[in-house]
């Protein structure tokens, strides 16, 4: 039911600055959401659907990530807060998703290399989810494939992802020096200047926080 919800708002573009916050993102609670599922109508899974994805918008934006473990291709943990030095555009995505995989594959990475000199200074991560019932070996040669495009490409567990509120693929976190989310996007464009624009937006947002502090 999270993935359904989830796919209903997949293409829309998050733009919105929320309450801000010191603590640390609060994981969504999909739980709730999922009361007398067979019986709600169209306009009532998307109501709920916005709901979620408020919340989620909520207990994101304005905290700061927690200090989850990620690993590289040979299973060695490492604490994700030790590649967040730099202001941070983080990449969330798995291996199932048919047309946010175009966007991490090919458009996402198109519109870094044409944005250089805008990127100058941000580190660019890629986070490849490793779900419960997935294939560890195909989900690391999966995200080698990724090497090159990003700076950094690594796993991350699942439990570890929705503790960071990392569900949809894919997702973009704008994270600031602090290691603070300061913008999110969810779902994917449908081009390379879809990506390029989505990019740009993320990085004022990011930098629009910080100005405003």
């Amino acid at each position: 039911m999270r993935n359904l919800l989830f796919a209903i708002v997949c293409f829309i573009l998050a733009c919105i600055s929320c309450d801000r916050s010191d603590n640390y993102i609060i994981p969504v609670d999909y739980e709730k959401y999922n009361d007398d599922v067979t019986n709600r109508t169209e306009k009532g899974n998307q109501e709920l659907a916005m709901k979620l994805y408020m919340d989620w918008c909520h207990n994101t934006v304005g905290k700061e990530i927690p200090d989850v473990r990620i690993k590289d291709f040979d299973g060695k943990a490492i604490k994700l807060k030790k590649w967040l030095k730099r202001e941070t555009i983080l990449i969330f995505t798995d291996m199932y998703c048919a047309f946010g995989g175009e966007e991490v594959e090919r458009d996402f990475p198109d519109a870094i290399n044409n944005m250089k000199d805008e990127l100058e200074g941000i580190d660019i991560l890629c986070l490849v989810e490793l779900s419960e019932d997935s294939d560890l070996q195909k989900t690391v040669e999966y995200a080698k494939t990724l090497q090159g495009k990003y700076d950094n490409v690594f796993i991350i567990d699942q439990k570890d992802a929705l503790r960071s509120n990392l569900a949809a693929t894919p997702t973009k976190f704008f994270i600031d020096k602090k290691q603070i989310v300061r913008h999110i996007q969810m779902g994917f464009t449908f081009d390379e200047n879809g990506s390029e624009y989505s990019i740009r937006q993320g990085i004022m947002m990011m930098r629009k926080e910080n100005i405003s502090e």
